[in-house]
């Protein structure tokens, strides 16, 4: 089978294509055309005091710009930590048309601060979204003789409102002692990867039915596998983007020449003018410099050790290797018991509750499971609990602590990088084309106002809006249809004005011609 190219190795040859490009523009210019391209020749010749305009462009000249204003741009794209499915090339190709879309990767990455957090690899590491954690699903079962550590007891529910003679009804809150349970998995708290063959894992691995991998979120209490290993001495494989950082400068000093040299297309085209048009993939560069170069680059995802992780090799006796860190347990929660399993062919399962060393302490259930509940419940077979049985919350991903200064730290750092970067978005581009144009349509027409005033607009909203999703949290589901329709209707405006920006670009600059200084 054919390995797909990742977005490391496109973006490199982006860079390195764009810089041959740039050196070799000269002599590309200086080339004779093939017959089947015809030689644009300058019909216009118009000499100010300091420049002399040909009209109409030469194409080598629009290429030019297109190339190194447009094109270019997406070489610096922050690319996912350890993953390897196509989101990341369908946004980078989105980001060509729409440059604010490619705004929230570099957002998020921003915001994590994973090297101002991290203090060391394996923070900076977790921080960027590189660790991963083996969790329980919802169709996990225990097996005979399992001990699970850190289960919720939900009491029975009371009941109320009984009918006694006489038709009058008293409210009654009565607390039935039972010995019947009814297993659930808890909500988990880490970000669950939906399929993990879009993800490259280091190490080996062999997930057992009823578990799955999950993100390690940023504060969560993890140290050395071994205890006398320091943790500063553990090394994360990672690379910063040096390259794409300064890919991006030299990008953002195209972008400030080009702005500069938008003064004669400012007095034809006022604030229509197409080097306007390379704010936003100015905006996208300069984020995107800063990306990576606070947050490294990591080629694959890394195991981290947990209860959970044990479990699952008990299970299937293959080992989990390539694990880099192990989880610290949350010992100190005093809600949390330890339970055992246990099935027999006559009494069914049945849980214990046990002490620190698997000795039973008292409290039993008779046990059955939510989606067997279900079940029973759809087919109406006898073989359900009551409703008035406890319930047994098993942790998702075992017990596990996080350090409560760290995170909301984390999440100060988070909520302002994600606000400057939103002012960065909306602001700057009408800063700039205010100052230097005073909104002034001077001789552009309308069409070239709404083209290329709508791709800023429009583009704006796009990023903004999948900036608040990707970082804004969960979602509510009777929402979905009309977001998912209001998101539709969004991209499809974005690339319509995006296309039609593109062609109205073209047309001014070969209108407007190509300029230089006397």
């Amino acid at each position: 089978m054919r390995r797909i190219v990742n977005i490391r190795t496109i973006s490199t040859v982006f860079n390195l294509l764009s810089w041959i490009f740039l050196l070799l523009l000269p002599a590309i210019q200086a080339l004779p055309l093939p017959s089947i391209i015809p030689r644009a020749t300058p019909k216009v010749v118009t000499v100010t005091s300091y420049r002399v305009c040909l009209s109409p462009a030469p194409w080598t000249q629009i290429l030019s710009f297109f190339l190194t204003n447009y094109i270019a741009r997406i070489a610096t794209f922050k690319k996912t930590s350890g993953y390897k499915g196509s989101w990341d090339y369908f946004r980078t190709a989105i980001s060509l048309f729409v440059p604010f879309y490619g705004i929230s990767q570099a957002a998020e990455t921003i915001a994590r601060g994973a090297r101002f957090l991290g203090r060391d690899e394996l923070g900076g590491a977790l921080y960027a979204g590189a660790l991963c954690v083996v969790q329980r699903l919802e169709t996990w079962r225990p097996r005979n003789g399992d001990i699970v550590c850190g289960c919720i007891i939900e009491p029975p529910p009371s009941r109320k409102g009984r009918k006694r003679r006489g038709g009058r009804k008293k409210d009654l809150y009565v607390t039935i002692e039972t010995d019947e349970a009814i297993i659930q998995i808890q909500l988990p708290t880490m970000k669950q990867m939906d399929d993990p063959t879009k993800w490259k894992i280091q190490g080996q691995y062999n997930l057992p039915q009823g578990y799955c991998f999950s993100f390690l979120p940023a504060g969560t209490s993890i140290g050395p596998i071994n205890p006398h290993t320091n943790r500063e001495d553990i090394v994360i494989a990672s690379s910063y983007g040096t390259a794409k950082s300064f890919t991006g400068v030299i990008q953002i000093i195209f972008s400030i020449f080009a702005l500069y040299s938008s003064r004669d297309q400012i007095q034809l085209y006022g604030y229509a003018a197409f080097g306007f048009s390379v704010i936003p993939y100015t905006v996208m560069s300069f984020l995107n410099a800063i990306a990576n170069s606070i947050e490294a680059d990591y080629d694959t995802l890394f195991m981290v050790e947990s209860e959970v992780m044990v479990e699952a090799y008990d299970r299937t006796g293959e080992e989990f290797i390539g694990a880099v860190a192990v989880l610290t347990p949350d010992n100190a929660k005093e809600e949390g018991v330890d339970l055992k399993f246990r099935r027999s062919r006559e009494r069914g399962w049945r849980a214990y509750e046990v002490d620190e060393n698997g000795e039973e302490v008292g409290r039993r259930w008779r046990v059955t499971f939510e989606e067997e509940e279900i079940n029973n419940e759809k087919f109406s077979t006898p073989a359900r609990i009551n409703d008035n049985a406890a319930r047994i919350m098993v942790p998702a991903e075992g017990q596990y602590r996080r350090k409560k200064k760290l995170v909301k730290l984390s999440q100060k750092f988070y909520n302002f990088a994600v606000f400057i970067i939103i002012f960065i978005s909306l602001v700057i581009p009408y800063v700039v084309l205010g100052s230097l144009s005073q909104f002034k349509p001077r001789g552009s027409t309308m069409r070239q106002r709404t083209f290329m005033m709508g791709w800023l607009v429009v583009g704006q909203v796009i990023g903004v809006v999948d900036l608040i999703e990707s970082t804004g949290g969960g979602k509510k589901r009777w929402w979905d249809t009309l977001e998912n329709s209001i998101k539709v209707v969004i991209v499809i405006a974005g690339f319509a004005f995006a296309v039609g920006g593109f062609v109205e670009a073209g047309k001014m600059m070969r209108d407007f011609g190509f300029c230089f200084k006397t």
